[in-house]
């Protein structure tokens, strides 16, 4: 086994994927509370995962669809270490939601570490989890920022993205060779603008930090395609292509599958996360030719 992943959701009403390797299982993104996590999981047989194996937690950013403050107890029951910005690191020690659990659990005479020891600030490269590196990368979303990883274990590289409002140079240049892009196409342009949101909101999503649309996702994605092809030859192009973050407003799968299927290097790997399904397990080793027999039950 080498990196795998597991998007139980992606979308407004919340975000989080399992990642597993042979040394342990963090989440990317805690978009939903521990009990609907643990229901994601072991619906329909379950994904051989429970929320009592994570040990990890790393936040893009705080935005309410990638941290919901329900994890607090739980954080602090089975010592999950959470990884956040350095610049955001003290919002969640001293929030209100963490310090009302931290007090609850004292009253129960409950001996476990605190957040303070808990949750782990990062301006730099970071192992979430034993022979797992994350390599982070400032993305441009509302006025605090989010972030992109790099993550690699065992020779395997995951390029991991959602909520940025444009696509940086370096995204392409980081992406380059990975085995896995996790990328976001968030909405399409014309169903944005006739959409009945207000004006203030599409401004935030489509003014370059808010989200990434149908018409920018693609375009990244052949960068990415390009340069690896260019640099390191076509056998070293992702075996996966995961869309996140797709609004359900201002979206639709047929409008992804138009735009992207257009590439058939990007046709024969291509996943859509949905907001209430998870995925399959993704490998970052997964043979291409057996992800595109999968792909035609994705689109129906």
């Amino acid at each position: 086994m080498s990196l795998e992943l597991c998007v139980l959701g992606s979308g407004s009403g919340g975000n989080s994927t399992v990642v597993r390797s042979p040394w342990g299982t963090f989440l990317m993104d805690a978009g939903f509370g521990p009990r609907s996590t643990a229901e994601r999981m072991g619906a329909d047989g379950g994904i051989g995962v429970d929320v009592k194996d994570v040990s990890a937690m790393v936040l893009t950013h705080l935005d309410h669809d990638h941290f919901n403050k329900n994890w607090f107890q739980t954080i602090l029951k089975l010592g999950i270490r959470v990884f956040c910005s350095r610049a955001r690191q003290r919002e969640i020690v001293e929030s209100a939601e963490g310090i009302e659990a931290e007090e609850k659990l004292r009253a129960k005479r409950f001996a476990g570490a605190g957040l303070k020891q808990l949750v782990v600030g990062f301006d730099g490269g970071f192992e979430p989890v034993k022979g797992v590196r994350m390599e982070p990368f400032d993305l441009a979303h509302d006025e605090t920022g989010s972030h992109g990883f790099v993550m690699e274990c065992d020779g395997y590289r995951v390029g991991f993205a959602t909520d940025l409002g444009h696509v940086p140079a370096e995204l392409i240049e980081r992406f380059c060779g990975v085995d896995v892009v996790a990328l976001e196409s968030n909405y399409d342009p014309k169903m944005e603008r006739e959409s009945s949101r207000p004006f203030y909101l599409k401004q935030r999503i489509m003014g370059g930090q808010g989200h990434l649309s149908n018409e920018q996702a693609p375009e990244a994605v052949r960068a990415i395609l390009d340069r690896t092809e260019t640099l390191l030859g076509a056998d070293r192009l992702p075996r996966h292509i995961v869309l996140l973050h797709r609004s359900r407003e201002c979206n639709c799968p047929k409008l992804l599958k138009k735009l992207f299927t257009k590439d058939r290097r990007i046709a024969q790997v291509l996943t859509l996360t949905h907001q209430e399904e998870r995925t399959a397990w993704l490998s970052a080793r997964s043979l291409r030719a057996h992800v595109a027999e999968q792909l035609t039950l994705e689109w129906r």
